[in-house]
């Protein structure tokens, strides 16, 4: 396997433990509900941390975006804004459904829709070849892993609403927000693989090869954020619990905040160098490559975290084996890089 490729392997897959883990430090907020730590997280992690890894990281960066169509501005805002809808949705299912069901149903219908839209749209000639044919065979096994995940998921809860009864429709809103958040999260990708002049752009501006795609994020994410920041203020005002965020003793949850931000967005910048290492079809191989990987990472996470206690033999059995054709998928996808 040429050594381009296994660079690119090897990124991807600190990049899945990176993102797998960013939703892990707001535990440490105790005295917090779910809206406090994702307001801080939309504003800190999205919104400012990116910013500043891009000035650090691209030469004379708002200076890039002039040479740049208002077309491609716009497109990027319109996939951003998408994006920060997808974030809302897989942070309320994440307090739903626990981090393994949350990240495989989102991530694996995230991988499919992200995978497959910039090979139809910039690649369709390749559609019919062997390569092509590799793709969808890859992005249809992790359609199947992620529909294990899900009866795992539905399993899981049945055998904790017998131990602990609760709502039946905790599970089925979960997953429906799961879902929706996976297909609007594909905006995302699409951002990197529509922002070619972007990237040149900063590139003539002095930025290197690996750090080019940092410039392409931060109109996505200037869109994206304020989707996270309004919608947790509306509910914190419904709940008249905004004064919350200014809780003795909790200024450190907003440096959570921060830290999420680091572990996501550092995430986000080593894909960005994978997609370059794996060639033309970046995108296409590289978000589904990621995505799963992130799965099989986030289900690691959610075994450590006790989310699989008192739940059985049976659905535990049923995710490992949907994280097991996710690996599948993440084998059939590396071949693809190279054939």
């Amino acid at each position: 396997m040429p050594s381009q490729i296994v660079q690119a392997i090897l990124l991807v897959l600190c990049a899945a433990i990176m993102n797998a883990a960013y939703a892990l430090p707001m535990k440490l907020n105790t005295k917090w509900e779910w809206e406090h730590s994702w307001f801080a997280f939309s504003i800190l992690g999205v919104a400012v941390v990116p910013t500043v890894i891009a000035l650090l990281t691209v030469p004379a960066l708002w200076s890039t975006y002039t040479t740049v169509s208002r077309g491609t501005l716009t497109a990027m805002v319109v996939f951003g804004a998408s994006w920060g809808v997808s974030l809302v949705f897989f942070g309320l299912a994440l307090a739903r459904l626990g981090l393994a069901i949350t990240f495989a149903v989102c991530l694996g219908t995230s991988a499919a829709v992200g995978a497959l839209t910039p090979l139809f749209a910039q690649h369709a000639d390749l559609v019919m070849t062997r390569q092509g044919g590799l793709i969808l065979l890859g992005v249809l096994v992790i359609v199947f892993g992620v529909a294990l995940c899900g009866l795992a998921g539905k399993n899981r809860e049945a055998a904790l609403q017998r131990a602990s009864p609760r709502t039946r429709q905790g599970f089925w809103g979960g997953f429906l927000l799961a879902f929706t958040s996976g297909i609007l999260g594909s905006m995302l990708n699409l951002g990197l693989a529509f922002g070619g002049s972007i990237q040149r752009s900063a590139q003539q501006h002095g930025a290197s090869l690996a750090m080019m795609s940092n410039a392409v994020w931060l109109p996505c994410l200037y869109a994206g954020f304020l989707p996270g920041v309004i919608y947790c203020y509306f509910l914190m005002h419904k709940k008249g619990n905004v004064s919350t965020l200014r809780l003795p003793g909790t200024w450190y949850y907003w440096l959570v905040g921060a830290s999420m931000g680091f572990l996501w967005f550092g995430s986000i910048i080593l894909y960005s160098i994978s997609t370059v290492k794996l060639g033309d079809l970046g995108t296409s191989i590289g978000w589904p490559l990621f995505l799963a990987a992130i799965v099989v990472a986030s289900t690691i996470f959610g075994f450590l975290t006790g989310e699989w206690k008192r739940t059985g033999t049976g659905p535990v059995r049923t995710m490992i084996l949907g994280v097991g054709f996710l690996v599948l998928a993440i084998a059939i996808l590396s071949y693809a890089g190279r054939a």
